[in-house]
């Protein structure tokens, strides 16, 4: 057994005589044994805010097995709480130390709260986790994380529930447990996490069939709790706790309810007993409160079947939604440690049973219930900021929620959009809610694409460069084009917003150039007058290269709007950017260097006339001679027998000289290939006469040159075939076939006697197989 002794008191030095097995005595500042090597020196006088793990770290080989903190929560001059936390799970805990004086009454009170703190396990006491008792002169009571009650800013909900709360655990400590509290006060209240208030100050605690126990201690209990929140004025009664709950109800109160004056009346004097008040008291106004039925609803919920939870959290959420505002004043604790986990677990249970039975739940149910979670947390008032409760109960709800299927659902999670969307970090929002969010931009309902629209304003900060620059721009570029008039409107105005936002090393202007552009073509008036906005907004982000190429060119088509309101914008637009252009230009160095003087006008006829004389001269030349009928036929007419029988000899004389000249063909073949600039043909006689051969040779050539200039592929293919082929199936001669002609019949003529008209008719044979091409028909 370990014995602590305070040799002296107060000291500002204390020593310790500590035995195990055997004594071990501590003096000021070395220790006489040798088994134990440690050294303590002690700063403070008063024994009691040693720290309460001290003797447990000062014996070697033992650890407390809670952490606590360094100063205590609340002093009493009984015990000392202190918040902690259990090591092995790090469960808050709070730890109430008993300082034993060697105090008989004082002794024997401390044993009698230790032990009912062991045997008494009713909802309305503190939660015990551990009772530590082994050293003689402290006592440890381990309980539930709570603090001491503060009414301040409580509501009249939350008085009336924390009242009902402590008049339902006297009454059961007298019913079940039959004994008598006798401590009650405002300092044996406290809070716990969940926002109930539960009982502590069990030193007078007697059973009701023996309260000597009270009575030999009351006035000792008086004595030592005089001036503290613990002091109370009673006597040892079974009647005690109803008259120290009638003063606690008038001591949170403010003005107690009306309803309850005869009430607390009748607690006070002993006329009425604890079940009497409730069965009374239940039916006035201060317990007909939301919050009271709320919590009714809470109380038994963890006990209840997954289909029971369903109907008494809708329950719950009903009244939620009635009067919203019945929550906002409760008890510290309630809506973050007791409602919102009790809807988180019903939104679980709901989701499994859908996954075994699907005919259990609705999706409905679970619509309500994130409504009353996200209404709590991220409204725009919320009843309740935790980062706590947000982190571990909302935020793993917003992600699920939005993988859902369920179109009410994720319109749910918009509308808070904004409030929840600060408290998530960058890497959260692009990884698990970006991705999600955007697929709201091509939904089949035209309020979801718009309310995500609206809503592209708060994520872009939070998203990433790429998020932004491609993924986001590609949605907006397909809403632009939505049949919704005011999806196409609230696109580009995203895009206004977003457009200082873009990269500009992503083609920046371009893409803003497109989007206008786009929205400016619009049949409907309010996307051109929004595109006009964004133009105005986004002056500062073009430069005037952009501004002179694409953007004026952009606002011109505005100015011939049938609208007259977006013409005038266009207008004024189109001013605010020609001016700003023309700052610009002013501060361009001039350069006068390349300056020339030039007449255009007479450039431009005197460049005309001579086109137009240049083409009659090449016209007069390609132009093909012309025979006229008449000096045809006299041709023919005055070539008699004697004519052709007197220049026989002349033909035979200059026989050689066409052979080696090659006569006719070398004539053809020049003249053919020279295009026959010369119309007339001399005789050796010395008469001009126009010749039909050459006629007929520069017509071809002509026509050959026209089909193969292209001029006409524009519209359709050369025909190269003729009507004369089509009629004799026989392919068209070239002119070296009509050249081979000639040169055979200027040979035969050295063999025989030469005859011109049938050497003339062998030449013009040749001609008319090479001309059977078919332009003598189209001409």
């Amino acid at each position: 057994m370990w014995k602590q002794e305070w040799r002296s008191e107060p000291p500002s030095w204390q020593v310790l005589s500590i035995s195990r097995s055997g004594p071990c005595v501590f003096s000021q500042n070395t220790r006489k044994n040798t088994e134990l090597h440690h050294t303590c020196k002690i700063t403070t006088s008063d024994p009691r805010a040693l720290p309460m793990n001290f003797l447990f770290k000062s014996i070697s080989g033992f650890q407390f097995p809670y952490s606590l903190e360094s100063t205590p929560s609340v002093t009493t001059p009984i015990w000392e709480a202190t918040n902690g936390h259990r090591k092995s799970d790090s469960l808050p805990v709070t730890v109430f130390s008993f300082q034993k004086q060697r105090n008989g009454a004082l002794d024997a009170m401390i044993a009698n709260a230790v032990h009912y703190a062991k045997v008494l396990k009713l909802p309305g006491i503190l939660r015990v986790v551990d009772v530590l008792d082994t050293n003689q002169n402290t006592a440890y009571v381990v309980t539930e994380r709570a603090h001491i009650l503060d009414t301040k800013g409580l509501s009249q909900h939350a008085l009336s529930l924390g009242t009902l709360q402590v008049a339902e655990t006297l009454e059961l400590l007298h019913a079940q447990a039959k004994v008598v509290l006798g401590t009650l006060s405002r300092g044996t209240v406290f809070v716990n996490e969940r926002g109930e208030w539960r009982l502590f100050g069990l030193e007078l605690c007697s059973k009701i069939s023996d309260l000597s126990h009270m009575k030999q201690n009351v006035s000792s209990y008086l004595s030592f709790v005089a001036g503290s929140g613990l002091e109370v004025q009673i006597s040892p009664s079974s009647a005690a706790d109803a008259v120290l709950l009638s003063k606690f109800i008038q001591s949170i109160y403010s003005h107690p309810p009306s309803e309850w004056k005869p009430l607390l009346v009748g607690l006070e004097q002993g006329r009425l007993t604890l079940s009497q008040f409730l069965a009374r008291s239940k039916n006035t106004q201060p317990f007909q409160s939301p919050l009271i039925a709320m919590y009714q609803d809470l109380r038994e919920f963890h006990i209840k079947d997954p289909q029971g939870k369903v109907v008494a959290m809708s329950d719950l959420q009903r009244n939620i939604m009635d009067d919203p505002t019945v929550l906002r004043g409760s008890t510290p604790g309630f809506v973050e440690g007791h409602l919102i986990p009790e809807i988180s677990q019903c939104i679980a249970s709901i989701l499994g049973a859908q996954k075994t039975q699907a005919l259990t739940a609705t999706s409905a149910n679970v619509i309500t219930f994130v409504a009353s979670i996200m209404e709590l947390t991220c409204s725009d008032d919320p009843v309740t900021d935790s980062a706590s409760v947000f982190a571990h109960y909302v935020k793993p709800l917003i992600f699920e929620s939005f993988k859902s299927p369920d179109r009410q659902l994720r319109f749910l999670l918009l509308v808070y959009f904004a409030n929840y969307l600060e408290k998530l970090t960058n890497n959260e929002v692009s990884d698990r809610i970006f991705p999600h969010f955007v697929q709201g931009l091509a939904d089949s309902d035209a309020t979801m694409r718009i309310e995500t629209l609206k809503k592209i304003p708060d994520v872009t900060p939070l998203i990433t460069e790429r998020q932004l620059n491609n993924d986001l721009l590609r949605h907006l570029a397909k809403t632009q084009v939505d049949a919704d008039v005011e999806i196409r409107t609230w696109t580009i105005l995203t895009i206004s917003g977003l457009s200082k936002k873009l990269s500009p090393s992503n083609n920046r202007s371009g893409i803003l150039a497109t989007a206008f552009t786009k929205s400016l073509k619009d049949p409907h008036v309010k996307p051109k007058l929004a595109a006009l906005y964004g133009l105005e907004t986004s002056l500062e982000l073009f430069d005037v290269t952009t501004i002179a190429n694409k953007i004026l060119t952009v606002i011109a088509p505005g100015l011939l709007d049938s609208n007259g309101q977006v013409r005038r914008k266009a207008k004024n637009l189109f001013r605010l950017y020609l001016s700003k252009l023309e700052g610009e230009t002013d501060q361009i160095p001039a350069d006068d260097s390349e300056e020339v003087e030039v007449d255009f006008d007479a450039s431009l006829r005197k460049e005309n006339g001579q086109v137009i004389q240049q083409f009659m001269s090449n016209l007069k030349l390609s132009t093909p001679p012309i025979m006229s009928q008449p000096q045809t036929h006299d041709l023919a007419e005055n070539t008699g027998d004697d004519e052709w029988a007197q220049n026989n000899d002349e033909w035979a004389q200059n026989n050689d000289e066409w052979d080696d000249d090659e006569g006719w063909e070398g004539d053809l073949v020049d003249d053919i290939d020279a295009g026959l600039s010369k119309p007339t043909q001399e005789t050796k006689g010395g008469h001009q006469a126009k010749v039909h051969i050459g006629q007929v040779k520069i017509q071809k050539s002509w026509n050959k040159d026209i089909e193969n200039d292209d001029w006409d592929s524009w519209d359709q293919p050369a025909d190269l075939s003729t009507k004369a082929a089509s009629k004799t199936s026989k392919p068209p001669t070239s002119k070296v076939t009509a050249k081979r002609t000639i040169i055979k019949a200027s040979r035969q003529k050295k063999d025989q006697k030469p005859n011109p008209i049938a050497e003339k008719a062998e030449v013009f044979e040749g001609f008319e197989n090479d001309g059977d091409d078919g332009w003598g028909d189209d001409w």
